[in-house]
């Protein structure tokens, strides 16, 4: 069995018509706001999942990009929205950003774990990486060579890559993250972002995610 297809073998239960369905994982109902996964239990020396933040994390704006991979919305987003929002909220300390996985194939189930596996703060890094790139290897009929490119050039060598793709703590709590944010948060589509409590859906333009933005800083204060 490839790599590949024990990815997409892993999360084939929970994918129906491209929409996460599943027993979600139990949180509070008055919590309104998506709350931070628990860190996964790891061996000595293997990497363990973390949260991807930006901007200030004392900020009492918080903004979640629950997102796809192999998503075009999301790559618009990343390409068009994302170095504005950088720019005006994220840069200046305004907001947390934090971006969350919801992948909806295994190709895209692939990318969310080496990414989390990757090094440092290099994890967004290879985010921003596959998203440039996402024509090339979504397209690729051995898609799984150019992702671990990617993943080399994020500091990972080929025994990492290889370590990476059988770690099942990391991969479990990508699943339980997306499970959650299906059920608790009713994420149906990607991108889906969280603005406090305000849910957006889809690659909005800079406007409309800016208003919200602002809103919730008024309202923050």
């Amino acid at each position: 069995m490839t790599v590949s297809r024990s990815i997409a073998l892993m999360f084939a239960p929970l994918i129906v018509g491209g929409v996460i369905s599943g027993a979600g994982v139990a949180a509070s109902a008055a919590d309104s706001k998506p709350a931070a996964p628990a860190a996964a239990p790891a061996k000595a020396g293997e990497p363990v999942y973390r949260e991807f933040i930006q901007g200030n994390p004392k900020s009492k704006v918080t903004v979640i990009e629950y997102a796809s991979l192999t998503c075009g919305h999301c790559k618009a987003f990343q390409d068009d929205i994302y170095p504005e929002l950088k720019k005006a909220y994220i840069d200046t300390g305004k907001i947390r950003f934090v971006y969350r996985d919801f992948p909806l194939d295994g190709l895209a189930a692939g990318g969310a774990l080496l990414a989390r596996c990757a090094p440092g703060d290099k994890g967004k890094i290879l985010i921003d990486l596959m998203f440039k790139n996402q024509a090339e290897w979504v397209r690729s009929p051995s898609p799984l060579e150019p992702l671990k490119g990617y993943a080399q050039l994020a500091g990972m060598d080929n025994a990492a890559v290889e370590a990476c793709l059988k770690n099942e703590g990391i991969m479990n709590k990508i699943r339980e993250v997306q499970e959650t944010a299906s059920n608790q948060y009713k994420v149906q589509s990607t991108p889906t972002f969280f603005i406090n409590e305000e849910k957006l859906e889809g690659a909005q333009p800079f406007e409309v995610m800016s208003k919200a933005i602002d809103k919730a800083i008024a309202d923050a204060k």
